[in-house]
């Protein structure tokens, strides 16, 4: 069959696309940004397409008409946007128009990736992806709507990665509202699995995909730091306003570990009736793994633990290096405009303000996490220069340069390993 996946860059969707490949299937992948697109696939061709701009019917018909594509794969997802807007065109206008056009030109099935849970919140992530359910199922087209719970693998994203890094946290395991919110975390290969059987399945299906175990995230937690090899923690319970004041801020930058949406759907129970795991068994023919069973199988390697223990570090970097550069700045500023400079010193004070103007700018940059790779490559270059220049100055101004030189070599390195941290996605 040809079949077009969706989000084709994200960790489910690549999953499901190696599967599909194996199977013999013909696979076209939709990317938000080609050049980012970790996809290296003869069999897989790659397509550019923006969701959160292809809102209209005719966004998708040329090139689901000159595609003679079967059934369409919808993995794209996001918690985290800039917007109200942008998340509802993402999740539900997009879609919508894209299932539009796929029932004009006679598509034969929609595979929609939902979330368990969207039908118990109230958050703008769970309200569009219900609403993109909703409008599914009134269409007159075979459709299967799967809500995989908390879905964990080799890789891991968004709340997995969570997870990882608040299981990883020296001595310490965190608990968000006590840690007692059950779970009935899926291996995303089992999560594969559903998909893969769903290309048989006709009508309307809703199926929830979890594994066959539910525990707590306190022992969630315990049992993948176990399986990341540390040693074990003191577990303490956070109250829950403690948890959503960090997401407030966490709200205001892109990226962070903690967001109000992520919030609100880990403190609410994410597991299905026993009747409902034995409609997924029945539908599909097998029964998901346990979660203990599925980290069993796994095998953690160093990069796992490396990534889990950044996890939270990466952003207090960042933060860190943007305080350095807003409080130098604000300190060249206040040398250039309040000092005053023997003659030779020639142009320094308009040189000092300047720096102190970028110096600042660089560093609100860094705080609002726009472009880190481009930002981190001016601020390295600017402390070339700017140690350079410090040395070729006047002989009594030495003592600045060596201050400079010892400054410059700490933050030049705590920059190279930001921008090595920072995703190309």
């Amino acid at each position: 069959m040809n079949i077009l996946v969706t989000g084709a860059n994200g960790f489910v969707a690549r999953e499901i696309i190696n599967r599909l490949v194996s199977l013999g299937h013909h696979v076209i992948g939709c990317v938000r940004n080609r050049e980012s697109c970790v996809i290296e696939n003869d069999n897989v061709r790659i397509i550019q397409t923006d969701f959160q701009s292809n809102t209209e019917k005719s966004n998708w018909l040329p090139f689901l008409l000159k595609s003679n594509i079967d059934v369409v794969i919808n993995c794209v997802g996001v918690f985290q946007t800039l917007t109200s807007k942008a998340m509802w065109d993402i999740h539900y206008n997009a879609p919508r128009a894209l299932f539009d056009a796929c029932q004009e030109v006679g598509i034969k099935k929609i595979i929609q990736i939902s979330a368990l849970g969207v039908d118990k919140s109230d958050v703008d992530y769970a309200k569009s992806k219900l609403s993109a359910e909703t409008y599914l199922q009134s269409l007159n087209i075979d459709s299967v709507i799967i809500r995989p719970s908390f879905v964990y693998g080799k890789g891991s994203y968004g709340g997995s990665s969570l997870f990882r890094g608040l299981a990883a946290l020296p001595f310490f395991i965190f608990l968000p509202g006590g840690g007692q919110q059950l779970l009935q975390p899926v291996h995303v290969h089992d999560l594969v699995t559903v998909v893969e059987k769903s290309l048989d399945l006709s009508g309307k299906q809703l199926l929830c995909a979890v594994g066959s175990e539910k525990l707590s995230l306190q022992s969630l937690l315990n049992k993948m730091r176990a399986w990341l090899g540390f040693k074990k923690a003191i577990n303490i319970k956070v109250p829950l306003f403690l948890i959503k004041l960090s997401a407030k801020f966490g709200d205001f930058f892109r990226n962070a570990p903690l967001s109000t949406t992520g919030v609100k759907l880990m403190v609410i129970d994410n597991v299905v009736t026993d009747q409902a795991f034995d409609q997924l068994k029945n539908t599909v023919g097998f029964a998901p793994r346990s979660f203990t069973d599925g980290l069993n199988e796994m095998t953690s390697s160093v990069q796992d633990r490396w990534h889990a223990r950044l996890f939270f570090l990466r952003p207090l970097l960042r933060l860190s290096i943007a305080y350095i550069w807003i409080v130098s700045g604000i300190g060249s500023l206040w040398v250039g405009l309040s000092q005053t400079f023997p003659p030779n010193f020639g142009h320094l004070p308009i040189a000092m303000i300047s720096a102190g103007i970028m110096e600042i700018l660089l560093g609100l940059v860094v705080l609002c996490n726009y472009r880190l790779k481009i930002v981190g490559s001016i601020q390295v270059f600017l402390m070339i220069i700017s140690t350079i220049i410090s040395f070729i100055s006047p002989t009594s101004y030495w003592s600045y340069a060596f201050g400079m030189l010892t400054f410059n070599i700490l933050l030049f390195f705590a920059t190279l390993v930001m921008m090595a941290l920072e995703s190309d996605r």
